[in-house]
């Protein structure tokens, strides 16, 4: 490696120091070896100019003259070997470390002080990364480390002692099984336990502050998630997701519906109750082309919500529906099985039509296809990520919003629940100003430009990406979408539906048959009956009220290799394994392992100074009446209570 060796200017202006101060540095032996070569025109020692070697200066200062000068663009392995032997994850916390060095010298070559620029610099890092912040004491230590010792420096100094872990493989192994468990115990309470079983078996093991950042660099954010929170937790937030591309399909093409309960509360008149939005949304424009506010969603309020889009003569049909796998969704009234239960067939199908245990489904009758997100897949469905701008743009300003969780919660809630000033804010008034926002608000909203958006509003892009509104006969389209029952015998008086029970005056012919109902919410006096085939059969009345987006196969095969193949990644990790494999110390060897090895302070025992306390007469006269009787001695206080006289107070 060249020696490059700089003047004093040269060395000042790095530093952003005087001449006067790097030769004061000089003089102190700040800067090692300096040396001195012949000079004609300036300089000391019998006419010799001063030279100070590059290394000597701090990193940030070498990094701008190699850089300016462009003598150097790799970082030097000053420790080659240390660095090349350690494992790849602490090769690429390295690596990491590294980056930031980088980042933070380039930063530091802007005019100003250095610990000003160094605070800029850790205030802008940590907003950008929240889940790995530094410190200015970080920082200047990443330096040091460096200096000294290149990229080896860089290596995860926890848990070394003259190059070797501190903690036995066994140990950590251990640890990872005590710690990598659902119960999500804390890093302290499974280093308790590391200590027993340490004492046990003669490990070496680190401080609890050690165990804590192995806990929280060592082991990868993907096998916590899996193993302490579960395969829908990796899933959602550590596994990478499939993008879609928006302009693969057309507004009016993919509806997508779902379920979301608002974030505030709504007065029924004798309580406060959350209610809940019943949405489909257009997947090309993100417009909501129909919704439905209930206190209980369920199928019917999933027809309600998807007939409001179906109806409207701008919005229409889709081709397709993309919905989760709730029991609601996978309703035979709506959408089939889903993923819910034995895949059938179309023969299975046809037989069980042919039973009367099934009839055409909705989405059948209506030719759009469903399809079913993967089950548990919170964010397959991009109507998700809508419905937290619904709690931004709208939950947010109800005077009852509660919070998505309780730290969320508004301190003043409790107090406006207690009071009446917002009794007014009920069911009726929400499924009247809903709607209106929904359509001035939420649809007129200008996205960020994007991937098949272009800053537009969703009514927008919905109107220049939609296909020809699809649509069908509106009276059978409103048949369809009525209210539609399983199915139902018919018995000797009729048909009983929803507590009440409905003449018909044919029933006789059909008597032991199964039939299906379709009614509307609004008329509950008349129903409609259908047989297997959903022919009309005609109508009954009550009697008497009671009380009552396709994908090729290829590619998603080539997608779950990928997704299979990153969890195998996972699983495969050490520390996965470790606790895999292991087996959580139950609450009895716990006890056991404190009792052996633990901290066992002394039982107490009766000590030899006492406090009497005095007593009057009466306890004296009870005290000669016991040693007379001979009653002195040990004596259980339930015998000393046997035979005693219990006299009434005074007034009673």
């Amino acid at each position: 490696m060249q020696e490059w060796m700089l003047t004093v200017a040269e060395a000042a202006d790095l530093l952003g120091v005087t001449e006067r101060a790097v030769q004061k540095n000089v003089l102190a032996g700040k800067y090692g070896q300096v040396r001195y070569s012949e000079t004609v025109s300036r300089g000391g020692a019998g006419g010799k100019s001063l030279r100070i070697p590059l290394v000597s200066l701090p990193q940030e200062a070498q990094t701008a003259y190699t850089t300016k000068h462009h003598l150097q663009t790799e970082p030097e392995h000053l420790t080659a070997n240390a660095y090349d032997a350690a494992p790849a994850w602490q090769r690429e916390i390295a690596n990491q470390r590294y980056e930031i060095l980088k980042h933070y010298e380039a930063h530091m070559q802007q005019p100003g002080k250095k610990t000003e620029l160094t605070d800029t610099f850790v205030d802008a890092w940590n907003a950008a990364h929240p889940d790995n912040t530094l410190s200015r004491s970080t920082l200047y230590n990443y330096q040091k480390e460096y200096r000294s010792k290149g990229l080896a420096g860089l290596l995860t100094g926890y848990g070394k002692r003259e190059g070797q872990r501190q903690i036995d493989d066994a140990a950590l192994a251990f640890f990872h099984g005590q710690f990598l468990q659902d119960s999500r115990p804390s890093v302290s309470d499974a280093y308790f336990v590391l200590k027993l079983a340490a004492k046990e078996n003669g490990w070496k093991i680190p401080s609890l502050a050690t165990m804590q950042r192995i806990a929280k660099q060592d082991i990868p954010e993907g096998v916590k998630k899996l193993r302490r929170e579960g395969e829908k937790a990796f899933y959602d937030n550590v596994q990478t997701f499939t993008r879609r591309d928006p302009d693969s399909i057309q507004a009016g093409q993919v509806y997508v519906g779902d379920h979301y309960r608002f974030d505030f509360f709504v007065w029924t008149g004798s309580s406060w109750v959350r209610p809940w939005l019943t949405a489909w949304l257009d997947m090309r424009s993100h417009k909501l082309v129909g919704w439905y506010i209930s206190l209980s969603p369920n199928t019917d309020t999933i027809i309600a919500a998807f007939a409001e889009a179906a109806l409207d003569p701008a919005i229409g049909l889709p081709r397709d529906i993309l919905v989760d796998n709730g029991r609601d969704y996978c309703s035979h009234r709506f959408a089939g099985r889903g993923a819910r239960g034995k895949k059938l067939t179309e023969d299975d199908k046809k037989a069980l039509k042919a039973e009367g245990k099934i009839v055409e489904t909705l989405m059948d009758r209506l030719k759009i296809k469903a399809h079913f997100a993967i089950v548990e897949n919170a964010r397959a469905k991009v109507i998700e990520r809508e419905f937290r701008n619904i709690v931004e743009w709208f939950s947010k300003r109800m005077p009852t919003y509660c919070g998505r969780n309780p730290d969320e919660r508004p301190e003043a809630l409790k107090a406006k629940l207690k009071s009446d000033k917002y009794h007014d804010l009920t069911l009726d008034k929400l499924q009247s100003l809903f709607p209106d926002w929904a359509r001035h608000v939420f649809n007129k909203r200008v996205s960020q430009k994007g991937a098949g958006r272009q800053g537009e509003c969703p009514d927008e892009t919905f109107a220049r990406t939609r296909l020809p509104v699809r649509t069908a006969d509106v009276s059978v389209m409103q048949l369809f979408f009525m209210k539609q029952s399983n199915p139902f015998k018919v018995g000797r008086n009729g048909i009983t539906f929803q507590g009440r029970e409905y003449y018909w005056a044919e029933k006789i012919e059909h008597k032991g048959k199964f039939v299906y109902i379709r009614c509307r919410p609004e008329n509950p006096e008349t129903i409609w009956l259908y047989d297997k085939d959903d022919q009309p059969l005609g109508w009954a009345t009550t009697i008497e009220s009671l009380t009552g987006i396709n994908a090729e196969p290829e590619k998603i095969a080539n997608e779950a290799k990928r997704k299979n193949a990153e969890k195998k990644a996972i699983t495969s990790h050490k520390s996965y394994q470790d606790a895999k494999n292991a087996k959580p110390l139950s609450l009895e060897q716990t006890i056991e392992l404190q009792k052996l090895y633990g901290n066992n302070a002394p039982d107490l025992e009766r000590t030899k100074v006492v406090e009497m306390v005095t007593t009057g007469s009466n306890a004296k006269e009870a005290s000669r009446t016991m040693q007379a009787t001979g009653t002195d001695g040990p004596m259980s206080v339930f015998e000393m209570m046997q035979g005693v006289q219990i006299e009434n107070r005074k007034g009673d």
